[in-house]
C-alpha cells in the first residue's frame, strides 16, 4: 500500500464559561499519489528502463529517492493551495506509488478548483544549487526557482556517482480536476486518483573503449565537448524564453587512460540493434576500459566532441564523435560512445546506441525548452 501521510492542526477557542479549551479542527485533506516507474521495476530486480530498442538495468542509486516535495496551485488563478516537504519515500523506495494529503483551506474546499501539481525529488542546494522552495513559495517564484544551477551536474565539474541526495527528479500534472467531499478531496476523477510520475533530471553518458589484443597500446589523453552543447541551467517544470549553452570546449576526462582494455575482437561490442539490456550485458561484462558515467543538464542539441589519442608511440591524433540526432539527450536518456583500434592507426568510433531512461512509454519532449 502506499504511505499515508496526514496532517492535523489544533484550534484555539472559548468555551461557553470562557475558559480557552483546545478544539480538535479536521481539516479538508488533498489526496495525490506519487509514482516512480523506474523504482518499482527496480525492486522487481529487473530495474526496466525503456529504450528504443527495449528495457536496461539501473544502475546503483540511480533511482533511489531521498526527498519529496509537492506544490500544488489553482490552473486558473495560480493560488497556492498547498504544499508538503517529506522525507517519508519507503513506499516509494520499494517500488509502489505513495499516497500524500495536504490541508487545504475550506474555502478551496467549497469550491473545488481545477489545480496544477508540482513534484519534485532530490532537489537541494547540495545537489542542484537552489535556494529554499518552501510553503511560501509563489507559482511565479516556483517556476523560476525549481532549477538545475549553472555549477551542477554540468562540463565542469563532472558529476560521475549518485550524489548523497540523489540524483534530481520532477513530475507535473496540469489542469486537472478536484473531486470529492470535505474532510476528503482528491486531485483526479471519482474513479481514478491522478499519478504524477517522477522522471529524472538529467541524462547520462559513457565512453568505452578497446582495442585488438596484440595491439600496440592505445592512449586516450583527452576527451572534450564542443562548445553550445549543455545548457547553463536546467529548469524542472517551466520552458524559458531563451537558454545559453557552455561557451568553451570543456575537457571529459580529468586523467588520461594510459591504455585501454585489449580483447580478442574489439567489433562484437559495436551495437548492432540488439535489444538494449542484451547490449548492456555485452558491454558492462566484456572487461572493457570505461570512462563515466557522467551526469549531465539534458540537452536538446546535437552533442558532439573530440578524442585525442595516440596509438603506441605514433603522432597525436583526434576522432570526433556525435549523436544521431539533435533530441538523443533530452532528460532523462542515456548515450553510449564506444571508441575501438582494430589496426590501420586510427580509432574507430561508434556513437549509435541511445536511450531513454525509463520503462515507460513517454513523449519525446524536451522539458527545458
Amino acid at each position: 500500500m502506499g504511505s499515508l501521510l496526514m496532517l492535523f492542526f489544533i484550534a484555539c477557542s472559548s468555551g461557553e464559561d470562557g475558559d480557552n479549551r483546545n478544539v480538535a479542527h479536521q481539516p479538508t485533506l488533498l489526496t495525490i499519489y506519487v509514482y516512480s516507474p523506474e523504482r518499482a521495476v527496480a525492486n522487481q530486480h529487473s530495474a526496466l528502463r525503456r529504450a528504443e530498442t527495449g528495457n536496461v538495468n539501473s544502475i546503483g542509486d540511480e533511482s533511489a529517492i531521498r526527498s519529496l516535495q509537492i506544490w500544488i496551485y489553482e490552473s486558473e488563478s495560480k493560488a497556492f493551495v498547498g504544499y508538503l516537504n517529506t522525507e517519508e519515500v519507503t513506499t516509494l523506495n520499494l517500488g509502489e506509488g505513495a499516497t500524500y494529503q495536504l490541508p487545504v483551506s475550506d474555502d478551496f474546499a467549497q469550491r473545488k478548483p481545477s489545480v496544477n501539481v508540482y513534484v519534485q525529488a532530490n532537489v537541494t542546494a547540495n545537489n542542484c544549487g537552489v535556494d529554499v522552495l518552501n510553503d511560501k513559495t509563489t507559482y511565479v517564484d516556483l517556476m523560476d526557482g525549481a532549477m538545475i544551477t549553472t555549477s551542477k551536474f554540468g562540463l565542469g565539474p563532472l558529476v560521475s556517482t549518485v550524489p548523497d541526495d540523489g540524483l534530481p527528479m520532477a513530475g507535473m500534472l496540469t489542469v486537472q480536476p478536484v473531486v470529492g467531499d470535505a474532510p476528503a478531496l482528491r486531485v483526479g476523477t471519482l474513479n481514478k486518483v491522478a499519478t504524477v510520475t517522477l522522471t529524472r533530471a538529467v541524462s547520462k553518458l559513457r565512453f568505452v573503449f578497446a582495442k585488438t589484443t596484440g595491439q600496440p597500446a592505445v592512449n586516450i589523453s583527452n576527451i572534450t565537448m564542443n562548445a553550445e552543447m549543455i545548457p547553463t541551467e536546467e529548469y524542472l517544470f517551466k520552458t524559458p524564453a531563451s537558454m545559453t549553452y557552455n561557451e568553451n570546449v570543456a575537457s571529459m576526462l580529468p586523467t588520461a587512460i594510459t591504455d585501454v582494455a585489449a580483447t580478442d575482437d574489439p567489433t562484437q561490442y559495436i551495437y548492432f540493434n540488439q535489444e538494449a539490456q542484451a547490449y548492456e550485458n555485452l558491454i558492462n561484462n566484456a572487461g572493457l576500459t570505461v570512462h563515466g558515467p557522467i551526469y549531465l543538464r539534458e540537452s536538446n542539441k546535437k552533442l558532439a566532441g573530440v578524442i585525442t589519442y595516440k596509438i603506441g608511440e605514433g603522432a597525436v591524433q583526434t576522432a570526433d564523435f556525435q549523436m544521431q540526432q539533435a533530441g538523443d539527450f533530452l532528460r532523462n536518456h542515456t548515450w553510449i560512445i564506444y571508441a575501438y583500434y582494430a589496426g590501420n592507426g586510427r580509432l574507430q568510433v561508434q556513437s549509435l546506441y541511445v536511450k531513454e531512461w525509463d520503462n515507460k512509454e513517454l513523449d519525446h519532449n524536451f522539458y527545458n525548452w
